[in-house]
């Protein structure tokens, strides 16, 4: 066992970088996203979700993702949004089990008629879409447009940092932006919900009591600003500094500890 664990008795590591269901907070604004993108799934279309970075998108997704039926849902996932024009759609394709096509248009066909043949409703997400560039989002396009008097062959998530809203207002994506029918945006967390965040991370790791003063969590929420990554980056570096000081609960001066650790870095 680490320092940390050994120090304030917990059975496993605390603020794991990826999040089960026994450490998720699931605050309001992540729950609003979650219902917000299932309502364009349930109707096979166009969510966009944004957040600025460390808000937890990509939790909301795995989230959704993992309260699906396998066994009634083909997932497409793709974080590779940075691949230059014909890429992206070309490394979709490939991820559905399909060979990319000599042209754009027969790949994005290729791709829908696929869809369209499984006996399972399709979900594609391309995540970090504020990296997408504008070919690619035009690539996007050419997968929603493919008859207007037929179902949808799959829903599609755009996740992204705001920069994708700025981006999909621009008039050259105006065709894609019309088509979306939900947007759905991760707040950072409150004053009241940092503190239930930091308990419910520290308890899923064994802690059978608070281990953060009160003081203590508004410092972590005033430098994180609420963005749950931040928070549980410096709340985890307070629990080192308070364990190698050998106090059993984390202070304002483990916190400020963390922070002169984070500077040093």
């Amino acid at each position: 066992m680490s320092l940390v664990e050994d120090h304030f008795k917990l059975h496993r590591p605390p603020f794991p970088q990826a999040v089960d269901k026994a450490a998720l907070f699931a605050h309001p604004s992540l729950k609003e996203a979650v219902e917000r993108v299932r309502f364009a799934l349930d109707r096979d279309a166009i969510a966009l979700l944004t957040a600025e970075s460390g808000c937890g998108k990509t939790t909301v997704l795995g989230h959704l993702v993992r309260e699906l039926d396998a066994t009634a849902y083909h997932v497409v996932y793709s974080s590779m949004s940075s691949l230059k024009a014909f890429g992206l759609l070309s490394y979709l394709v490939t991820k559905a089990g399909l060979r990319p096509r000599r042209f754009k248009g027969e790949t994005a066909h290729e791709l829908v008629t696929h869809c369209r043949g499984l006996a399972k409703r399709s979900l594609i997400i391309v995540d970090d879409a504020h990296l997408v560039p504008d070919d690619s989002l035009e690539d996007l396009r050419l997968l929603t447009g493919d008859s207007l008097d037929q179902k949808s062959p799959f829903a599609l998530v755009l996740a992204g940092q705001p920069l994708l809203r700025e981006r999909l207002a621009e008039p050259l994506h105006y065709a894609l932006a019309q088509r979306i029918t939900v947007r759905a945006r991760l707040r950072p967390l409150t004053d009241s919900e940092i503190t239930l965040f930091l308990d419910k991370h520290l308890r899923a790791a064994g802690a059978k009591s608070n281990l953060f003063e009160a003081d203590a969590v508004t410092l972590v929420l005033q430098h994180s600003r609420g963005i749950p990554r931040l928070a549980q980056n410096l709340a985890l570096g307070a629990l080192l500094a308070a364990a190698t000081a050998n106090k059993k609960i984390v202070d304002t001066d483990a916190v400020q500890q963390a922070l002169l650790d984070q500077e040093a870095a």
